[in-house]
């Protein structure tokens, strides 16, 4: 039994250090109820609204805005102050926020307005938490560990991702949305506990100069500095390109599949599952080669992955193909925060993982609202010359008969793949730049 305990921990060995534990255990449950309040409001947004798939879109634009906007601000103010502080803020108005769509779910006033407002004031709040977040965290656990913890950290989402979705399919008809979304402001006191027990918390270096010099100093360091640059770009045509399709989801569960809200559940579940298992392959690594040339396959494996998703006829073949959509798309993501995290001093790590954190959490929201019109224009009943030239080149590839029987839902399947093939453009142009490049960062980067 101890070997196996200490065979483990060797394994992770960013579960070694006491406060990065804490915070990733209380991230855990936090993440969990998040996933089951966003599975909640898409549904209850897309039925209060007639199944109006444009209104998933307008949700994906409401979070995004804040999460393109606000997330450099977020980073500036991480880099000059207490973050352990900055967190308790974040989480304790997190929780409020829930609390309040809960009871208004529960009093029968809630509007498509209430979710769409709720949803922007959670990603402006999500704006300075995830950069301070993702800033802490090589603070708390040595160099030779943060590919490990960087893992495990997408990991608490990503298994999340895995349990909350299929508990919030069934408890939708069950308890209906608005105990979903009282549970999520329950979750939020596990972080809240978790950074109350944390000790002795290394001194961060500060950022100095004027507040609006700091909102900067991440563009001017990922300018200065074109690998990180580049993959920055990377991380933000994949979110527009091709992790958009996440939002169509309800689209694929109820009219293409007709499985309904335990299907969509299903949907979301598979894509943890997929995570979870690309996140615990990461964090198992003990030594990689050829970073760049691994993050160029997964993300044409990504590509191709998802374009058999889309084309799946049968639901339960969907959600087997989509748990491989998300090993790939796991693997890609994290390669990139860890080749970037590694390249960027401490002092200025919060201001350059906010543009991160942009990529990763926003663009794909703002994604969503294309993918829907375009879903919309592409299902043959709107759309103007743009729409016809890209059923045009749909029609030449037989994505246009494939889906021709799905009606005013084949929109969604072919916008997906408008997007995987713009995204499979750029992955093999960018290949070239990449085929070399590995994580170890310049000298003047490491702790």
């Amino acid at each position: 039994m101890m070997a196996q305990a200490t065979s483990q921990r060797a394994r992770y060995p960013a579960l070694h250090h006491r406060n990065f534990t804490l915070i990733w255990s209380g991230l855990l449950v936090s993440n969990m109820g998040t996933w089951m309040q966003n599975t909640a409001q898409s549904w209850l947004i897309y039925k209060l609204t007639g199944n109006n798939a444009l209104y998933l879109g307008y949700l994906g634009l409401s979070f995004a805005i804040p999460m393109i906007v606000v997330p450099p601000l977020g980073g500036a103010v991480a880099d000059r102050v207490d973050r352990i502080k900055l967190l308790y803020v974040t989480q304790t108005a997190s929780l409020l926020l829930a609390v309040t769509l809960a009871i208004l779910t529960w009093l029968g006033a809630v509007q498509a307005e209430h979710i769409l407002l709720t949803t922007f004031l959670g990603a402006l709040l999500l704006a300075f938490d995830n950069p301070t977040r993702q800033a802490l965290i090589p603070e708390l656990v040595t160099r030779q560990a943060l590919l490990n913890a960087l893992s495990l950290n997408s990991a608490t989402f990503t298994g999340a991702a895995l349990v909350g979705p299929a508990l919030a399919g069934v408890l939708l008809d069950v308890v209906g949305a608005g105990w979903l979304f009282m549970l999520n402001g329950i979750s939020f006191l596990a972080v809240l506990a978790a950074l109350l027990l944390m000790r002795d918390i290394p001194a961060q270096p500060r950022g100095k100069g004027s507040l609006l010099d700091a909102l900067f100093g991440g563009f001017v360091y990922a300018w200065q500095h074109g690998i990180v640059l580049l993959l920055l770009l990377l991380s933000a045509l994949a979110a527009v390109f091709g992790r958009s399709y996440h939002q169509l989801l309800p689209v694929f569960a109820d009219n293409i599949w007709h499985a309904g809200s335990q299907g969509y559940g299903a949907l979301l579940s598979a894509g943890g599952a997929g995570a979870l298992v690309g996140a615990f392959t990461m964090s198992s690594v003990k030594e990689l080669h050829h970073h760049g040339r691994l993050l160029s396959i997964s993300g044409l494996a990504f590509c191709a992955l998802l374009t058999v998703f889309v084309l799946t006829p049968r639901f339960w073949a969907g959600v087997m193909v989509l748990v491989m959509v998300s090993i790939a798309a796991t693997i890609f993501t994290t390669l990139i925060a860890t080749l970037i995290q590694l390249r960027v001093p401490g002092q200025l790590r919060g201001r350059v993982m906010s543009l991160y954190a942009i990529t990763l959490i926003g663009l794909p929201s703002l994604g969503s609202l294309g993918v829907a019109a375009v879903a919309q224009s592409l299902s043959g009943t709107a759309g103007g010359r743009w729409a016809e030239q890209g059923l045009r080149l749909l029609n030449v590839l037989g994505i246009t008969r494939l889906t021709a029987e799905l009606g005013p839902a084949a929109g969604a399947p072919r916008a997906v793949i408008l997007g995987v093939l713009l995204l499979s453009v750029v992955l093999l142009a960018t290949a070239p730049a990449f085929v070399r490049l590995r994580a170890d960062p310049p000298a003047s980067t490491r702790h």
